[in-house]
């Protein structure tokens, strides 16, 4: 009796890799039954997908989970009602879109090397170009050097050698925009789906020059209105995503979702689920829970991230409830391994080698608005409380390029962190140097 009742608490017990995953910092949430609030946002994108020759934009800052609404957003488009039912969205039908997904990173140049790599890319349209014949001859034909790269050299060959046998003009090339539209429509033609194409571009902000991408849209919406593109990126608006200021609202007709910081319910909620995937074998108790809602400051990044370190070092030490202590001590352990290099590195190159820096940076997080301002009035109050009297040269040093331009004036007396995401890290992230006062 006594060895069966052991090997039911072992069974019982999570393993590794399950506790390891119960909080994902490092990928977007793309399971239905792991996402976590956003019902307007997620009720503003699913209209956004009923409508006609509509876009959608999702805006925000970093960490608040503009990514994982996008891949909710692709579940969605794609038939599955999951989402929908749980967040009580009305929906009278399930959609029937073949969504493609595409995130730039800083290797996109422009808008016409963000076209050519959504159709050469094996799990955005290459695939389908392949398989359907009017959008395969497009792209051959008028786009050899496209389709030397899906096809291998012979499409480009074979490009040639049918131009020239149907007597084409000597230029023959389409434009980039252009071989896109038609196989756009070549696909929509198809009828894979009936609700047609689903082009999710994240990490938008990252190309270098999108200039052009908001006429294309524009074309594109006329020539084949059943092709509609979800933009996702770090920035306050569409026109600051986009870099373009001409009308580029009408593009999106009231699907510009602008993600904002979690409320501190829809956060314990995320922390929920997290103990929902490993049976309850480990939680946090009230105290560490609101704790870690606090230091979270709206970004779900920040939950996952100490959620997966004091989930690992539980698991660890056999210790079944993570306390306050526990949450401050995987703070610590946090900064010491560098969990998160990039925050960590702008970090330290914001202090740099000074502690007095150190108290203005932490001392403006401290005093930051909702509306993200920070007053330097009442920062500089808390700043002198550590012997720092000249706490205006450290803000000049904070917004200059040398410690990594973290701050930004937003006119006298009034400061802005670039990031808030950051701003976070600053609050939750414990001392490099030891306060005087």
């Amino acid at each position: 009796m006594q060895m069966l009742a052991k090997e039911i608490r072992m069974v019982d017990k999570p393993s590794l890799s399950e506790v390891e995953n119960a909080f994902q910092p490092a990928k977007e949430v793309t399971a239905v039954v792991r996402f976590a609030g956003r019902k307007m946002e997620v009720e503003d994108g699913y209209y956004g997908l009923l409508g006609d020759g509509v876009n959608i934009a999702i805006v925000g800052n970093r960490g608040v989970g503009k990514t994982s609404l996008s891949r909710q957003l692709e579940i969605a488009a794609s038939g599955d009602d999951g989402l929908l039912d749980h967040l009580g969205i009305n929906h009278d039908r399930p959609l029937d879109f073949l969504p493609v997904y595409f995130a730039c990173g800083n290797r996109v140049t422009d808008f016409g090397d963000l076209l050519e790599r959504l159709l050469t890319t094996s799990n955005c349209l290459g695939d389908w170009i392949y398989d359907i014949p009017g959008a395969k001859k497009e792209v051959v034909s008028y786009a050899p050097e496209i389709g030397a790269k899906l096809f291998g050299i012979e499409a480009k060959l074979g490009g040639e050698k049918a131009t020239e046998q149907e007597s084409r003009p000597a230029v023959n090339n389409h434009s980039i925009d252009t071989v896109f539209t038609n196989v756009c429509h070549a696909i929509v033609e198809e009828g894979i789906a009936k609700d047609g194409l689903f082009i999710i571009v994240d990490e938008f902000d990252q190309i270098n020059d999108p200039s052009g991408m908001a006429g294309f849209m524009k074309s594109l919406a006329t020539n084949v209105p059943k092709a509609k593109f979800c933009l996702v990126g770090v920035a306050q608006d569409i026109q600051n995503l986009m870099k373009e200021h001409e009308s580029v609202d009408r593009l999106f007709s009231g699907s510009i979702i602008r993600v904002h910081p979690m409320q501190p319910e829809e956060l314990r909620e995320i922390i929920r689920i997290a103990e929902n995937e490993i049976d309850g074998f480990i939680t946090f108790d009230d105290e560490a829970t609101d704790i870690l809602v606090s230091l979270a400051q709206g970004h779900p990044y920040m939950v996952h991230l100490i959620g997966k370190y004091a989930f690992r070092s539980a698991y660890q030490k056999g210790v079944k409830v993570i306390d306050r202590a526990a949450v401050q001590e995987t703070l610590k352990s946090i900064a010491e391994r560098g969990a998160d290099p990039v925050l960590e590195g702008r970090y330290k190159k914001a202090v740099g080698s000074s502690r007095q820096r150190e108290s203005v940076l932490r001392a403006l997080a401290q005093v930051r608005g909702e509306d993200g301002e920070c007053w330097t009035t009442d920062a500089y109050k808390i700043a002198l409380e550590d012997e720092v009297d000249n706490a205006s040269q450290f803000v000049g040093h904070l917004v200059a390029d040398d410690y990594g331009s973290e701050l930004e004036k937003v006119r006298e007396r009034y400061y802005r962190f670039k990031d808030s995401l950051f701003a976070t890290y600053v609050l939750a992230r414990p001392r490099l140097y030891p306060p005087v006062g």
